[in-house]
C-alpha cells in the first residue's frame, strides 16, 4: 500500500495502519513538522526503540491519539480520582468487532497481524495511567476464543499496580454484541461508575488540543515519550506476545458467535 506524503504543511496526522505509523511519522519529524499519530503508537518493541530514539535527536511536538482523556465521563473520574481516597479501580471495553468494522472487519488493521484487542484497547490502560500515575507492574492474560477470521487475540485481562500502591484490572475483548464501555472506581464506602459511550466531543476536544499545543508551540500531554511508556508496558506484559499469530484457530461449540 503506497501513500503519498505531503510536507507543505503545519503539523500531520498519521492516521496510515498501524504498521505505518512509525515510517511515516519519522519522515515529518526528521522535518521538524509537529506530528499527531493514532494509537498504538506502533505494534512492537523495535519499532518504538526507533522513534523514541528519533525524539531525543529531534525533539518536535507529538501526541498520539488518546481520545477517552476528552471523554466527558472520564473528565469527571479525573475529578474524582484526584479529590477522593480510590482503593481500586476496574475498566471494561468490548464490541464485536464486525459491528465494530462492518465494511468487512477482516481488512481491518484489529483482524492483521498488527492488531488484536490489546493494542486496539490501549486506551483503557492509557486513562488508568492518566488517572493513578506511573505503573509499576502490569500483567495480562490473552487468547483468541472464538472463530472470528483474525490474527491475533480476541479477549484479554490486565492486572496493574500502580506506584502509589493502587491496583486495577482491565478486561477487553472483540465479543460483546452489544458495545460495552465503563469505568468503576471503588472507594471505601461506595463504587462509583461512569458509563463510557461513543461521542464526537471527545475527539474534537482532542484535535483542537493538538492545534492549540502546535499554534502555542507547547508539548502536549501524551506525546511519543509518555505514550511510548505507556506500551512499553503493555508490550512487555507477561502473557503478551506481540508476534503471536492465530492462525484458522477453530473455537469450541458453545462460543461460537451466532450466524
Amino acid at each position: 500500500m503506497n501513500y503519498k506524503l505531503r510536507f507543505d504543511v503545519d503539523c500531520a496526522f498519521i492516521c496510515t495502519p498501524t504498521q505505518f505509523h512509525v515510517n511515516h511519522a519519522t519522515e515529518y519529524i526528521e522535518r521538524g513538522i509537529p506530528v499527531f499519530i493514532e494509537k498504538p503508537l506502533t505494534y512492537n518493541m523495535e519499532e518504538l526503540e526507533k522513534i523514541e530514539s528519533l525524539v531525543k535527536k529531534q525533539p518536535v511536538i507529538s501526541m498520539v491519539g488518546c481520545n477517552l482523556r476528552f471523554h466527558p465521563s472520564l473528565l469527571k473520574a479525573k475529578i474524582i480520582a484526584s479529590t477522593r481516597r480510590v482503593i481500586y479501580a476496574r475498566a471494561e471495553t468490548g464490541y464485536y468487532l464486525p459491528f465494530w468494522r462492518q465494511e468487512d472487519y477482516r481488512k481491518s488493521y484489529s483482524a492483521s497481524e498488527y492488531g488484536g484487542i490489546v493494542l486496539d484497547a490501549i486506551h483503557e490502560p492509557d486513562y488508568l495511567y492518566w488517572l493513578f500515575g506511573d505503573i509499576k507492574d502490569l500483567k495480562m492474560v490473552c487468547d483468541k476464543v472464538s472463530n472470528l477470521e483474525i490474527k491475533k487475540e480476541d479477549i484479554a485481562e490486565i492486572g496493574i499496580i500502580f506506584e502509589s500502591g493502587l491496583s486495577a484490572s482491565v478486561h477487553c475483548d472483540y465479543l460483546m454484541k452489544n458495545y460495552h464501555r465503563k469505568l468503576d472506581l471503588y472507594m471505601p464506602h461506595e463504587v462509583i461508575s461512569f458509563k463510557i459511550q461513543p461521542t464526537n466531543i471527545m475527539y474534537k476536544k482532542e484535535v483542537q488540543y493538538f492545534l492549540d499545543c502546535v499554534k502555542e508551540r507547547k508539548e502536549p500531554m501524551n506525546n511519543i515519550k509518555e505514550a511510548g511508556y505507556v506500551l512499553s508496558k503493555i508490550l512487555e506484559g507477561s502473557g503478551y506476545n506481540p508476534s503471536k499469530a492465530y492462525i484458522n484457530q477453530t473455537a469450541p461449540e458453545d462460543i461460537k458467535e451466532d450466524r
